[in-house]
């Protein structure tokens, strides 16, 4: 009984502290209401090259990642509802991606149990000199993330999943909704890369041309 106690709080408090952060960065009703993002900055690659990103992404599942080079956009990466597609050096072509998965416009932490996700409370955790978080697993079936919440906002600094750690900052508020300007990456495989956003348009208008590869 009492290690069945135990598993229970410990999914409350996850259930609570995932609650805490949905309000704080917006609530739940704003989120829902979120169709569409056009996100600019800049990708720093292997600490060195520097280039102009844009990111498009729209409900559900249209996205579109490109680079800036010479006045001209490279796509990185792109979805159109039905296949994934990236631009290829050798064939100077957008060319389809074999077995793509692409990520839904939605966190997987916002409605995680509608979608099949269970939460378990891992406890604090240190994740600079300074600050603490909360670290919460979403589980579905095989896959697993983890995620941690900074104990005094709520929004996430970290996550780690089965590629990839990725460490969020500079959060900043635009339509009454938080988003991180600052994310770096750090593959499972070495490297690291560097992403800054310096304008963040929330649900505009994007012509369905842009999902066009």
């Amino acid at each position: 009984m009492i290690s069945l106690f135990s598993a229970t709080a410990f999914a409350q408090d996850a259930e609570k502290i995932i609650e805490n952060h949905i309000q704080k960065t917006g609530g739940e009703a704003a989120w829902n209401n979120l169709n569409s993002v056009i996100l600019k900055g800049e990708a720093i690659i292997n600490l060195g090259d520097s280039y102009p990103m844009i990111v498009y992404h729209q409900r559900p599942y249209n996205k579109k990642v490109v680079f800036v080079m010479n006045g001209k956009e490279i796509l990185n990466e792109g979805y159109d509802g039905k296949i994934g597609w990236t631009y290829s050096e050798v064939a100077k072509k957008n060319v389809a991606v074999k077995d793509y998965k692409p990520d839904s416009f939605d966190s997987d932490i916002l409605k995680y149990k509608q979608k099949g996700f269970k939460v378990k409370f891992l406890g604090t955790d240190k994740y600079d000199q300074n600050n603490s978080c909360y670290k919460i697993e979403l589980t579905k079936n095989t896959n697993s993330t983890v995620y941690c919440f900074d104990k005094n906002s709520y929004e996430i600094v970290m996550e780690k999943n089965k590629d990839e750690t990725l460490y969020y900052s500079n959060f900043k508020t635009y339509n009454g909704l938080s988003f991180a300007t600052k994310v770096v990456g750090k593959p499972n495989e070495g490297g690291e890369y560097v992403i800054k956003f310096n304008d963040i348009k929330i649900n505009p208008a994007i012509d369905k041309k842009h999902f066009k590869f």
